[in-house]
């Protein structure tokens, strides 16, 4: 129904005749009565109101009537609480509407951010805001009293270090009640009080998404609703980063429970005085639009303060190593993304869940093009001769052809679903799947059985199957701190040897690099490849440790393989020339 309750009166009501005028005689012809003019006309405008309101009361009753469309007109302002707060059926609901009404959700904890933060900052927190569908059927889930299960994947930042430390935890309790991990558990479940609401913390310090983009699925169960993704800090501003972070995404969105994925962009002064501006989401935007994921940043909120008082800010929101956030910076992520799902449930509440558009009109389709699109087919069946005009030339300025262009039918193919993902990935060449000379396959088979490379990891963190090398010498397992997992060595010539499964032709090898810890070079090959090694150097200058993922071959054989890797004579180290060291988080292939 149509919400005119702010609307200016359609009609008027005139005052009665003006003090000192004639009044009209009684006798004679009747006098003209002004109020009369708009009897008929007001009568013909209530009809229309009249029959949806009749309809409205009708349709339950009589079998096969489609009920009437739910159609709500919003302003920039926010939308009350008492009417977001009704139940609304998960169906198709035009939506017309701002979608700044919702930007600071409706409930008391959304206000109230918008009044901590102000609309803009959390407007501006969003640089992608995605269509909602996946979160939206996540947030109706919960709110059907269903039990959701979240899981979080990231670097230090969301294993919370630093933050609570404690004897049983000295660097930081990643459940502690200040991360932002227990921060958006906690809301979460008092949301939705009816919803019982799991959530499964599988970050390790140190960890970027080219290592979760093989070995992700060791730290977080295949069975969840929502996933949230914190990389900013740890990946890099390198354009491999864009395919580590293509293939985590699809690995995630391809669970059979068909997740909703969220990127928590967290931010750090001491990345800033490295990259500037230029930090991750230069590589991971793009792969994000294309996915439809949703992308929260903190630096859009916080980046322009810093600059005007770069000291207070990092000692207000970070620790002293200005990286890891203190408890108020934990504050700070948790309350962008409680405020977007604030948001998003008022988009639910409002306007349901998106429609699933008939298989005809989407890419799974068996129609003929010219049904979807008109237009002549082909385009020019011969290269153009750019040195001469063609016989035709003088058509192409016919204005009223360019017209009729204009009112062609162009229904483009949608996805299958609101919640579908690509069939390839983001960098997939299309020559290798169709060819626009040929004329269009009658089935979709071509995209809709395309292939999908299977991952392997052999992973020193993972819990219930570590990398265990089929031959080692002069190696070792070691933890750091009991948090951290990787196979070592100090000794120059020491080789290990481990097993891959090979299904795409590309093996990488995960490996510590800093500036500390005496760290040297290794040379890693497939099979019996050594004249084709790679060097892997260990020693980098950055001012922060993390693993970093390399390939050591692109064109590796489908099938069963092996990896040696040995510790090399030379080192990349800038002074210590017998740095030897190197540590081995994973070896990987796809």
């Amino acid at each position: 129904m149509v919400d005119t309750s702010d609307a200016r009166p359609l009609l008027e009501s005139y005052p009665s005749t003006p003090p000192g005028s004639p009044r009209p005689s009684n006798s004679g012809t009747f006098p003209h009565r002004p109020r009369r003019r708009w009897v008929r006309p007001l009568l013909i405008l209530a009809i229309p109101s009249a029959l949806v309101f009749l309809y409205i009361i009708v349709y339950p009753f009589i079998p096969g009537l489609p009920p009437p469309p739910r159609i709500r007109i919003e302003t920039g302002d926010p939308i009350p609480a008492s009417s977001a707060e009704s139940s609304v059926e998960a169906t198709s609901v035009p939506i017309v509407a701002s979608w700044n009404a919702c930007v600071c959700g409706v409930t008391d904890r959304g206000k109230a951010l918008c009044d901590v933060y102000q609309k803009a900052s959390l407007r501006a927190s969003r640089i992608t805001p995605s269509t909602g569908a996946r979160l939206r059927r996540v947030l109706a889930k919960a709110r059907d009293g269903e039990a959701i299960k979240v899981g979080v994947l990231g670097g230090s930042v969301s294993a919370c270090r630093g933050v609570h430390r404690s004897p049983e935890h000295p660097r930081g309790d990643p459940a502690g009640p200040g991360c932002y991990t227990s921060i958006l558990h906690e809301y979460l479940k008092e949301t939705f009080l009816d919803s019982e609401v799991t959530l499964i913390n599988g970050a390790l310090g140190g960890m970027d998404s080219s290592y979760y983009s093989f070995c992700g699925t060791h730290h977080i169960p295949p069975d969840l609703d929502l996933i949230v993704l914190e990389f900013d800090v740890n990946d890099e501003p390198d354009p491999i980063y864009q395919q580590f972070f293509d293939q985590l995404l699809r690995v995630l969105l391809e669970f059979e429970t068909q997740p909703a994925v969220v990127i928590l962009g967290s931010w750090a002064p001491l990345i800033a005085q490295d990259v500037g501006y230029a930090d991750p989401q230069i590589v991971h935007l793009a792969i994000a639009v294309y996915y439809d994921i949703p992308y929260l940043s903190l630096k859009r909120v916080i980046f322009d303060h810093y600059t005007r008082f770069p000291h207070s800010t990092a000692k207000t929101f970070f620790l002293p190593d200005k990286l890891h956030p203190n408890a108020r910076g934990h504050r700070l992520l948790a309350d962008l993304l409680i405020a977007y799902l604030e948001s998003e449930l008022c988009m639910l509440n409002h306007f349901g869940l998106p429609a699933v558009p008939s298989l005809d009109e989407t890419i799974a389709t068996t129609k003929a093009p010219s049904l979807l699109v008109e237009g002549a087919l082909g385009g020019h069946e011969k290269p153009i001769d750019w040195t001469s005009l063609p016989d035709n030339w003088a058509t192409t300025f016919d204005k009223d052809q360019l017209a009729a262009i204009g009112k062609e039918r162009r229904h483009f193919a949608l996805p299958q679903t609101p919640y579908s993902i690509p069939f390839f990935n983001t960098f997939q060449p299309l020559s290798e799947v169709l060819d626009p000379t040929k004329p269009d396959p009658p089935r979709p088979d071509h995209i809709m059985r395309f292939p999908q490379p299977a991952l392997y990891c052999a992973d020193a963190n993972d819990p219930r199957h570590p990398m265990k090398p089929v031959e080692h010498e002069g190696w070792e397992a070691w933890d750091w701190k009991g948090e951290k997992h990787y196979w070592v060595s100090s000794t120059v010539g020491a080789r290990i040897r481990v097993n891959i499964k090979v299904t795409a032709g590309r093996v990488a090898i995960s490996y510590f690099r800093s500036k500390n810890y005496d760290l040297g070079d290794a040379n890693c090959w497939v099979d019996d490849n050594e004249s084709g090694a790679v060097r892997l150097a260990g020693y980098w200058e950055r001012t922060y440790n993390h693993p970093r993922v390399q390939y050591i071959d692109r064109n590796v054989t489908a099938g069963d393989h092996y990896v040696t890797c040995e510790v090399a004579k030379e080192t990349s180290h800038k002074t210590n020339p017998d740095a030897h060291h190197f540590r081995i988080v994973a070896v990987m292939a796809t």
